[in-house]
């Protein structure tokens, strides 16, 4: 069925009558509760039923319940919408509150998602229906919320990371490196250890690379994370923290004290290797192969030392 049909000059008066009771005295209740969620932020619908209409088959609930049906679809935006913010928090209100510039939800009728979804256009949110599923699956209209705005046009000066990866850094790795750390200064007896993942230099080797995994902004923290523990791993296993010789070693070898992560273009192993670079040790791998055999990404350690 076509997206673009023409919208309707005008609705059967019972059906006015129920947009009316069913979406246009409703829909204020929703917008306070948006608002509200949203930081206080305004937020309001502008949804034009003429315009939905004409894609409800005759007998369906669409065509003899619009507004309900609309106000089904909006429900289920604030569904999700706490859901959303469950996972994300301010950070979530900060980042919808600047996608979604209007703070206007809109309707639109399209083949992007199989029944419903949400996508963030214009400054807008809006709320997909398939031309051939109008009043079907409404509730899990803005199950993607957290998809659409990471994948939302950024305005000027926005981070270099999307959303959904910079949501994964705080949650994967953030609230969990430090223990990993200091294990690993305890182990090497250094307390000036670091770690510097340089994670906007991660994503955009990810970005434009060949052949990356298409999680990976959603696994960039969790990954990060996974590699520095496979080097925590290689201390433990050959014994760092027993043996004065070997911190000694990495001492000499890695003078500057940091360890980082590196997205290269090419490696001389197959998967991950570890390198020594001015004064650093480098953890790195290429973009086909993030998060590929990240437990042994470190094995070698000793033998560049």
């Amino acid at each position: 069925m076509s997206t673009d049909k023409a919208p309707a000059d005008k609705l059967p008066l019972a059906v006015r009558k129920n947009v009316r009771d069913g979406w246009e005295n409703k829909k204020g209740e929703l917008e306070s509760q948006i608002s509200t969620l949203l930081g206080g932020v305004a937020w309001k619908f502008d949804i034009n039923p003429l315009a939905v209409w004409p894609y409800a088959p005759e007998g369906s609930y669409g065509h003899s319940s619009l507004g309900d049906c609309l106000f089904g679809y909006a429900e289920g935006f604030v569904y999700h919408l706490k859901y959303y913010l469950d996972a994300h928090g301010e950070n979530g209100v900060a980042e919808l509150n600047s996608v979604v510039s209007n703070h206007t939800i809109t309707m639109i009728c399209s083949k992007t998602f199989s029944y419903c979804g949400t996508d963030i256009a214009d400054g807008n949110l809006r709320l997909n229906f398939s031309p051939d599923y109008l009043g079907t699956n409404i509730s899990n209209v803005a199950e993607n919320l957290a998809d659409a705005v990471s994948k939302a046009p950024q305005p000027a000066g926005a981070p270099s990371l999307s959303f959904a990866a910079r949501a994964g850094v705080k949650k994967d790795y953030d609230e969990k490196i430090g223990d990993i750390l200091e294990k690993c200064q305890k182990i090497l007896q250094n307390p000036n250890l670091k770690f510097e993942p340089d994670f906007d230099a991660l994503g955009a080797a990810l970005k434009g690379g060949k052949d990356v995994r298409d999680d990976w902004e959603r696994n960039l923290g969790s990954f990060a994370l996974a590699y520095y523990e496979s080097f925590k791993d290689v201390l433990e296993r050959e014994k760092f923290s027993e043996d004065e010789m070997l911190r000694e070693g990495f001492e000499e070898g890695v003078p500057e004290g940091i360890v980082k992560l590196r997205v290269a273009e090419k490696i001389k192993e197959s998967y991950n290797e570890v390198v020594l670079d001015g004064g650093a040790l480098v953890i790195q791998t290429t973009p086909a192969n993030w998060g590929t055999n990240i437990s042994y990404a470190a094995e070698k350690l000793v033998n560049i030392l």
